[in-house]
């Protein structure tokens, strides 16, 4: 083999390492549907507002929630009174909230769940006992 014929080998396979690196890290980025917007509940004087950061089959689901008020105190546990429902009826209760501690009038984190999404056409997140709201009902489509 000649000099040439290794370099441009040696090109040759340069240049196929990198186009399989990069279709590799575009199909393993977490990404969820875009139609996943921000959802907005106001009852009982708090607005919580939920956005959907993972929602995607395969993945474990996670929100940025909010809550905000000026007239109720927000002690309560944001993980405890929140859980997830697929279009099967699975219940997904295993979360953890990372975010402000309970008390207060403003409050934000994210809630992770600990299982993973399996094929559904829709997921309703669902947080009990926010201000005498027995339950807040965000439903997202897959």
């Amino acid at each position: 083999m000649t000099k040439t014929n290794k370099v441009l080998l040696s090109a040759f396979i340069i240049v196929v390492t990198i186009v399989v690196l990069v279709v590799f890290k575009s199909t393993n980025q977490v990404q969820s549907p875009k139609n996943l917007s921000v959802q907005e509940k106001e009852e009982g004087n708090v607005i919580i507002t939920a956005k959907p950061e993972i929602l995607s089959v395969g993945q474990k689901p996670k929100f940025e929630l909010e809550f905000n008020t000026h007239s109720v105190d927000l002690s309560f546990d944001v993980a405890v009174q929140s859980y997830l429902v697929d279009d099967q009826g699975n219940r997904f209760d295993n979360e953890i909230w990372n975010g402000s501690p309970s008390g207060g009038h403003h409050r934000d984190g994210t809630l992770i769940f600990n299982t993973v999404l399996s094929k559904t056409k829709f997921v309703k997140l669902i947080i009990r006992n926010v201000s005498d709201i027995p339950e807040r009902t965000f439903r997202w489509e897959l």
